[in-house]
């Protein structure tokens, strides 16, 4: 586009623009001509747009399969970045037609997700004739390197066991070992060795990298008896801030050009999207170790050092796992690490820690560091700050995504913006929280870092003590949001409650002019992971009060509970939200005054149990609600009803656009679409509303006017996890009904993640490799994660 026109009001002559300016309403001339220049900057954008359509890097949406037309490429749908990224690589794929690699970059443009192909009969066992013997070495055969040696796997003999570096591939997309033939038909998700068959392995998952962060725990023990060499100092960590259990996750292959995947005949990564160390998933625990012929921790962990004066010396890598220890003592030391089971490290490890040794356990997360002395020790615990990977489904819940820059203005209103960053003070946050009950302009509040914020409400200036404890008092719309690519926790010591700072006015104009702005009043949470503290009272919900026009809960965890705790049993459920009749005014002319139906908005997180009464609304969209009941569970819990009869009430109306709900559901009414119900799901006023293409538990519901529903009781429903921080929480099983996986909205599957849009991918699949496919090879898709 070029630089805008110069409007209309400004080419007059300057007699006409000074009389304008006298008239005795000035203005009108100017507001005349600037409505003219609205309509002719609109044409003007059109035409520049032409010009930008002709790309298909710079072309809209609508213009992408009109340039595929051109290349004679068959029409897709979907989400619009694979069907540029499929337009774009059309040529290109069609050169490299028949190859590995054009087969693993048309997956990668149409999915997204990371992918490896393995032409199976390549491992198949096979009888070598007597006069070409290959005593295979195993060089090249999916790892890099093995090397001649005991532990390299060969064709001719039986599996070595003296690597478990090696061992820890078996069954994996990059196997190196001989297998038998296997012809049975062909099955989603099974590997069939056989010779026409080629296996495409996908990773569903998105790596998710927390940048900069505190570790949780932290404790040192003095381990005897560990011989020379042995460490004299052991420091424990959990990797999680708050303790719990987190699955490591390589960072994978950095993504290719994400606005366009181009295929170049230079890029590296061109030639195969995922290595073996490459791969975007869980770390396998042997690969980890030093020591052995096929470990390769330095493709998974870094450890570097910085300034603790000077965060800026910071050098975040793209790893799955990297230590920040500070110069002091520990700049220019050589570390090693080992893949370790430390759920036991209280009775430590089998083979004493060695002095600038790391055990490392990927599956819970948890570190113990080999130290030689107690300063050592001390500069950990007090400076170490970690970076690392975890997985998960896609954008639900806080995660540590990209997100726009907070905007300067709204509708013509600009915004206050106050900063948040613990490494400045540890409480940043309540220092931002203060004085909202005075603010005259919308307040924004960007929390720039990935670390614990724990937050007193009683401690905040401007709060008052109704309905059972300390409120915020906002007086305009308050925004809480994390920054770009950071993933804030927030720690409360007491529910959250909020009301607007004034209610009653001293005169009906007044009041007039008070009801308009308490009209708008809101409180938006954006991109944060909310937890109780240490003195949080037990039993409380997160969310105890909402006395304004609306509260957003957007990209958010209200922390739900319900991990799997590393005993293997599972924690807790937790509430999200409480909320009873009356919206807690102690005086009566507040509660008078007071004409809103406060609005909870949910979108694009995970939220436990939300108990509201019928003076509320619901919104839930692209969300999880968990009350921990899955499918095949009995006594199912209640996720959404009343608060002040949870048993016998009905709770607040509520409206749905895909969203998975893990319990029943009892409200007064409910519409929408596309949403998963695992337990029964009741209305009180079922002639009100619709429910369209959503999965409903099909016993004991009480429903609306329903289009297009499927019911359990002749619907397989499976998930892959519903235990909270597993990565591939709430995800579908692909032995899921057909018809949930996709007959939802759009086509595409029910339930929060439908937005995501993976059953046009693998439609999309399907489709394209017919084109591509060479002829007599048969493709195997198989989910790795």
């Amino acid at each position: 586009m070029t630089a805008p026109p110069i409007p209309l009001f400004e080419r007059l002559p300057e007699i006409h623009r000074t009389r304008d300016a006298e008239l005795e309403t000035p203005g009108q001339l100017k507001a005349y001509l600037g409505l003219i220049d609205e309509a002719f900057l609109a044409i003007h954008t059109d035409i520049w747009r032409l010009y930008d359509d002709l790309f298909v890097e710079s072309a809209t949406d609508w213009a992408v399969p009109y340039i595929g037309d051109l290349l004679g490429t068959s029409h897709l749908d979907g989400d619009p970045w694979t069907i540029r990224a499929d337009v774009a690589d059309t040529i290109a794929l069609r050169r490299r037609k028949g190859t590995l690699a054009a087969i693993e970059i048309l997956t990668f443009d149409l999915t997204g997700w990371g992918v490896h192909c393995v032409e199976l009969r390549e491992i198949l066992v096979w009888n070598q004739h007597l006069n070409h013997l290959r005593p295979d070495l195993g060089e090249g055969v999916g790892v890099e390197p093995p090397g001649p040696g005991l532990a390299a796997p060969r064709r001719g003999g039986t599996v070595t066991v003296r690597d478990p570096a090696i061992l820890s591939l078996l069954g994996t997309p990059f196997d190196p070992f001989a297998h038998l033939a296997d012809v049975r038909p062909m099955t989603e998700g099974a590997i069939r060795y056989n010779l026409p068959n080629l296996a495409i392995f996908l990773w569903r998952l998105s790596p998710q990298t927390v940048r900069v962060s505190p570790p949780g725990t932290i404790a040192v023990s003095s381990p005897t008896g560990g011989g020379a060499g042995a460490a004299p100092r052991v420091v424990r960590i959990e990797i999680d801030p708050i303790d719990r259990p987190v699955r490591l996750f390589n960072a994978g292959r950095a993504a290719r050009n994400k606005r366009l995947a181009c295929c170049e005949p230079d890029d590296p990564d061109v030639s195969s999207l995922s290595d073996l160390d490459q791969a975007p998933g869980p770390i396998l625990p042997a690969r980890l170790t030093d020591d052995t012929p096929a470990g390769a921790p330095k493709a998974y962990v870094a450890v570097e050092t910085y300034d603790p004066a000077d965060l800026g010396t910071l050098n975040v890598l793209r790893v799955g796992l990297q230590l920040h220890l500070p110069d002091t003592p520990f700049a220019n030391d050589t570390w090693q690490f080992r893949g370790a089971n430390l759920c036991a490290w209280e009775d430590g490890l089998d083979a004493p820690l060695l002095d600038r040794e790391i055990a490392i356990d990927p599956i819970i997360g948890r570190l113990a560091v080999g130290v030689a002395t107690a300063a050592e020790a001390t500069a950990i615990r007090r400076d170490l700050l970690l970076s690392y990977t975890t997985g998960s489904v896609g954008p639900v819940g806080a995660q540590p995504i990209d997100r726009v820059p907070s905007p300067r203005s709204w509708m013509g209103a600009r915004f206050d913006h106050r900063s948040v960053d613990f490494r400045s003070s540890p409480t940043s946050l309540q220092a931002a929280l203060a004085g909202l009950d005075t603010i005259r302009r919308p307040v924004i509040i960007d929390i720039e870092d990935s670390f614990v914020h724990d937050l007193d409400l009683s401690a905040v200036a401007g709060t008052v003590v109704e309905d059972g404890g300390p409120n915020l008092t906002p007086n305009r719309t308050v925004v809480i949001r994390a920054a770009d690519g950071e993933r804030p926790i927030i720690r409360l010591a007491q529910p959250l409650r909020v009301r607007p700072a004034r209610v009653v006015a001293a005169n009906p104009a007044e009041q007039d002019d008070l009801d308009a702005e308490n009209a708008g009043l809101g409180l938006r949470l954006e991109g944060l992971f909310v937890c109780r503290g240490p003195a949080f009272p037990a039993g409380q919900p997160l969310v105890a009060r909402v006395a304004l026009d609306r509260l957003e809960i957007d990209g958010c965890t209200l922390d739900p509970g319900g991990f799997r705790q590393r005993d293997g049993t599972r924690a807790p459920l937790l509430p999200a939200a409480g909320l009873g009749a009356g919206h807690g005014f102690a005086k009566a002319a507040e509660a008078t005054a007071f004409r809103e139906t406060p609005r909870i908005i949910v979108r694009r997180s995970i939220v436990g149990s939300i108990q509201a009464d019928d003076d509320y609304a619901i919104d839930v969209s692209d969300a999880i609600v968990d009350a921990g009941s899955g499918p095949a569970d009995q006594g199912v819990a209640r996720a959404v009803g009343a608060a002040s009869d949870p048993v016998n009430g009905w709770g607040a109306p509520l409206t749905v656009s895909g969203a998975t709900f893990l319990g029943s559901v009892r409200v007064e009414r409910v519409d929408g679409t596309g949403g998963i119900w695992t337990g029964p799901l009741e209305a009180h006023d079922d002639q009100t509303g619709c429910i369209s293409l959503s999965y409903v538990e099909g016993l004991t519901d009480r429903l609306p006017q329903n289009v297009e529903c499927v019911r359990g009781t002749d619907a397989r429903l499976r998930f892959v996890s519903i235990d909270v921080g597993h990565p591939a929480y709430g995800q579908l099983a692909r032995t899921t009904d057909f018809r949930i996986l996709e007959r939802g909205p759009g086509d595409d599957e029910m339930g929060a993640f439908g937005f995501l849009r993976e059953a046009h991918k693998w439609r999309n699949l399907q489709i394209r490799y017919r084109e591509f496919m060479p002829l007599g090879v048969r493709p195997l898709l198989i989910p790795a994660t």
